[in-house]
């Protein structure tokens, strides 16, 4: 038996979730950090996390980690020469303030942009950072009308000041080889869906993504109604297929909490444990006793 070769010490590991989805949040650490990832886990110990920000108009949506995380991002924002690093603090009020660094690169272009949180675990240092990374670029775009996205986000490792974990958007790694090729028959009851499924593949959004798969299901129900009508129609006795079922198991691997996949067996249940963040996330706002708050 032929020994496996062995993995390169710059190669791109996933370690969160365990079973990988396209356009889901991944982590990745490469091989020669996973010792230091677990290390640092297990240690617990209160620290303050480098996070570092990439943004561009887009979020890489195709192609393996490596590309992913080699792909230049694009956008129009620059750094006076003369203030590089730019300090600047985000104001919520109050004692509410948020410092930031913005880093341009040797022509004045911005690199990334730094934010420091406070965690016991490195995992969850990049949660922290994500939301204020976001309010900040929210209020570039307001200000200057530019899109604006987190390409990806490098925690910084408090023993030897390299990228920890890298964590974006996991890319769709499977291809297609076309031709020879003549038509393609399209199943027309099923278009709308189709583009609906194309849309949500396309957006960075996990909330958006989260309304189409929605509206995707949803939709199934008026489409069993046409077949039942159709068999009716043309005499045909077939028994139409269950709701289907979902390994549990499966939504665990996935990155969902075990106490959230209790109960659930099929599509339906899944759906209906979802449903009030897909209310929030349609009216943009969740209600709980003490008042509203915003998605």
């Amino acid at each position: 038996m032929t020994p496996d070769p062995p993995v390169p010490p710059d190669a791109n590991i996933l370690v969160f979730p365990r079973e990988p989805s396209s356009g889901a949040i991944g982590a990745f650490a490469k091989y020669q950090k996973l010792e230091q990832v677990t290390q640092l886990q297990q240690e617990r110990i209160a620290r303050i996390w480098e996070v570092r920000a990439y943004v561009s108009d887009h979020v890489p949506l195709a192609g393996g980690a490596d590309a992913a995380l080699s792909r230049p991002g694009y956008h129009l924002i620059h750094v006076n020469p003369s203030e590089n690093p730019l300090w600047i603090y985000l104001h919520g009020g109050g004692h509410n303030a948020i410092y930031y660094g913005l880093f341009g690169d040797e022509v004045g272009k911005l690199k990334y942009i730094t934010v420091s949180v406070e965690s016991r675990l490195p995992s969850n240092a990049l949660l922290l950072a994500r939301g204020p990374v976001n309010a900040l670029l929210d209020v570039f775009t307001r200000d200057s009308n530019m899109p604006l996205t987190i390409q990806r986000l490098e925690l910084i490792s408090p023993i030897d000041g390299d990228v920890l974990i890298s964590e974006l958007l996991i890319p769709e790694r499977r291809g297609v080889a076309l031709g020879p090729l003549g038509g393609i028959m399209q199943a027309v009851p099923f278009a709308p869906y189709d583009a609906l499924y194309r849309e949500s593949l396309t957006t960075a959004s996990p909330f958006y993504r989260l309304l189409c798969a929605w509206k995707m299901y949803e939709g199934t129900n008026r489409i069993r109604r046409w077949i039942s009508e159709e068999c009716d129609r043309r005499r045909i006795n077939d028994q139409m297929p269950a709701d289907p079922e979902v390994d549990p198991q499966e939504l665990i691997r996935l990155g969902l909490d075990a106490t959230f996949v209790q109960g659930i067996r099929r599509a339906r249940d899944l759906f209906e444990k979802m449903r009030d963040q897909r209310d929030a996330i349609a009216h943009f706002l969740i209600e709980r006793d003490e008042g509203e708050s915003h998605v």
